[in-house]
């Protein structure tokens, strides 16, 4: 089993969670990771009660519409791909995308807040930046928008090598640049992270994460704080 185990490439690994040492782990610790996954299977569209595994250190995860910086080769996760409710907001030529916990997309849509779902893709640039890419999905009438359409479909080829996303601006559409046969760029070292703490990172502690009332983006839209 152990040599099994040896063999397998170094991604990120999703393990079954008896097998984490939590013995080691102060009580304190133990709840913020329990709280983390119960968070994690609520927000969660597509896998109804999904577990991550593995845990991590200090690490920074952005969000982001593209790949950055510009043109830069990346990686795709091969397994992360959660679906969740969000929020895109544009400010200026920036997207804000914010996820939304299931108990609070009623109250948004009676304000007039637009509310999609996305699927998550987890990507390695060859610099070593970790970004989360959300890919808006299919709208009830099972159609999906060509610029999120062609993205995934991007996003997807660099599973299995480096490519590099750049837009086709006549057809409307984002296109994978591979990378040259023979480039020395090697195989992603993903870091092992539970999917629930890749969220947290990511979303809920830069505040990009819709739990309550009180969250200032809602304080905002219902003009019960100053925009």
């Amino acid at each position: 089993m152990a040599d099994e185990q040896a063999k397998k490439p170094d991604h990120l690994k999703i393990v079954p969670e008896e097998t984490a040492p939590e013995e080691i782990l102060t009580e304190e610790e133990k709840k913020k990771l329990e709280e983390e996954e119960a968070e994690f299977r609520a927000l969660r569209k597509d896998v109804p009660g999904a577990k991550g595994a593995s845990d991590a250190g200090l690490l920074t995860i952005s969000v982001g519409k593209q790949p950055t910086p510009k043109n830069v080769f990346f990686r795709t996760h091969p397994t992360f791909r959660p679906v969740v409710s969000m929020v895109n907001i544009e400010v200026g030529m920036d997207h804000h995308f914010i996820a939304v916990m299931p108990n609070m997309v009623e109250p948004l849509v009676n304000i007039g807040i637009a509310v999609a779902d996305h699927t998550l893709y987890l990507i390695l640039t060859e610099l070593g930046g970790l970004r989360v890419i959300p890919v808006r999905g299919q709208n009830t009438e099972g159609e999906q928008n060509e610029w999120d359409r062609t993205k995934e479909a991007a996003l997807i080829k660099g599973i299995d090598g480096w490519h590099r996303l750049y837009p086709d601006m006549p057809n409307g559409a984002f296109m994978a640049f591979p990378a040259p046969v023979g480039n020395a760029k090697g195989e992603p070292k993903w870091p092992e992270i539970k999917p629930a703490r890749i969220m947290r990172l990511a979303f809920k502690d830069e505040g990009r994460m819709i739990d309550s009332l009180d969250h200032i983006l809602v304080k905002k839209w219902d003009g019960r704080a100053k925009a």
